[in-house]
């Protein structure tokens, strides 16, 4: 149950269950969308369109399952798929839109009943405990619910602005690593600077392992880490923030998937955009590698630096030079492992390759910085957020 706690004089709890119904979404498989101006929702949002809604009008829509508690609102008429439930009858003393608020203040996400395959379950939804302004006064409850929204989007409506604006910052931030490369790396189909020269990555100069297919059937807590496409950070860098294991016997010869310090993870099979993605591992690592991704390691070090071949994949998974030449099939596109012995990478000696990656590095490290920076910011606009809407529905507003 979630909390209450004391209203203003002339306020009441009612439970949603007394206030409105709570209907099921209806599926609608891609094939028979037939486009139009009406929104289809899914439990995180809008998920294409059709030419016929299944609501009568403004709409709330709560994530049944996936996004599961997910709040979301159409101003029209639209259509609520299987994975959600929707409202769009409301009693004259109810403005939508405060009901709406008020449901997007409460974290309903955790009333989910599957761990498995997040779900709500709507028996518990209906038990939501809704505060209504002078219930007994129908005229004053809506005037004070339109006055509380009022104010509401007002505010909020500040934060958004804020909240967009430093998104756009970590854009353009995202955008100065790329740029730097683009400077750094020439046109390999153009001249290369005095001194400079293409180095063809043969099996002298690299050494590449596919990984190994395995059913997520055999994923576990514990056991060997499987890395995944997932984990392959767009900044070069290994995102481990989600983990799944397997059993050691699931993997032939473990000891060959074994990471060593400045091996390259290359995303072989992906969706066409992911293509080419690569990361660095930074230090050594038990684990094992999904079959989508490649392991490079570099055995001239003579000739190419690790973390430069690094810099050489970035600039040309962000140029789309994979997305260019990749197979595609129905759902995915894949770079052949094996056609990477036919990439040439620009480089100058070794000398000058390192003194390049630690400047690029520094760049790197800067950024980061400044991202980290960002991102607590986006943190901190989201719990004030949370606190105008907490605010709103105490009365205080």
């Amino acid at each position: 149950m979630m909390k209450r706690w004391e209203l203003p004089q002339g306020w009441e709890w009612r439970k949603l269950n007394d206030l409105v119904r709570v209907i099921y979404g209806k599926s609608l498989p891609e094939t028979r969308r037939l486009g139009g101006n009406v929104p289809i929702y899914g439990s995180n949002g809008i998920i294409g369109f059709h030419n016929a809604p299944l609501t009568r009008g403004a709409t709330i829509i709560i994530g049944r399952k996936g996004s599961a508690g997910a709040i979301n609102w159409s101003e029209t008429a639209c259509w609520p798929i299987d994975t959600t439930f929707f409202i769009d009858e409301f009693p004259t003393n109810i403005y939508p839109k405060f009901l709406y608020s008020y449901l997007r203040s409460q974290q309903i996400a955790q009333l989910q009943q599957s761990a498995a395959i997040p779900g709500l379950n709507r028996d518990v939804l209906y038990k939501i405990p809704v505060p209504l302004p002078y219930p007994d006064d129908p005229a004053r409850s809506l005037a004070e619910q339109q006055r509380i929204v009022a104010r509401l989007e007002a505010l909020l409506g500040e934060v958004r602005a804020l909240r967009e604006d430093v998104q756009s910052m970590r854009r353009d931030l995202a955008q100065v690593m790329e740029s730097a490369m683009a400077e750094v790396f020439p046109d390999p189909q153009g001249e290369l600077p005095r001194g400079w020269d293409k180095i063809r990555l043969n099996d002298e100069v690299i050494d590449i392992l596919s990984g190994f297919s395995c059913a997520r059937k055999y994923a576990v807590q514990t056991g060997l880490l499987h890395l995944r496409p997932f984990n392959i950070g767009i900044n070069g860098e290994l995102d481990l923030t989600q983990q799944i294991y397997v059993p050691d016997d699931r993997v032939s010869d473990p000891v060959s998937y074994y990471l060593q310090k400045e091996d390259i993870l290359f995303n072989n099979t992906n969706s066409v955009e992911l293509v080419g993605k690569s990361a660095i591992v930074r230090k050594p690592m038990e684990c094992a590698f999904s079959n989508h991704l490649t392991r490079i390691r570099v055995i001239d070090q003579e000739r190419l630096n690790p973390q430069w071949l690094l810099l050489a994949l970035r600039t040309l998974w962000l140029s789309g030079f994979f997305a260019a030449n990749c197979n595609r099939w129905i759902g995915q596109a894949g770079f052949a492992p094996t056609k990477l012995a036919e990439l040439e990478i620009p480089a100058p000696l070794l000398a000058e390759q390192r003194r390049i990656v630690t400047s690029m590095e520094r760049i790197a490290e800067e950024t980061r910085a400044m991202d980290a920076l960002l991102e607590h910011d986006l943190r901190d606009l989201d719990a004030l957020e949370q606190s105008i809407l907490a605010v709103a529905f105490r009365g205080e507003m």
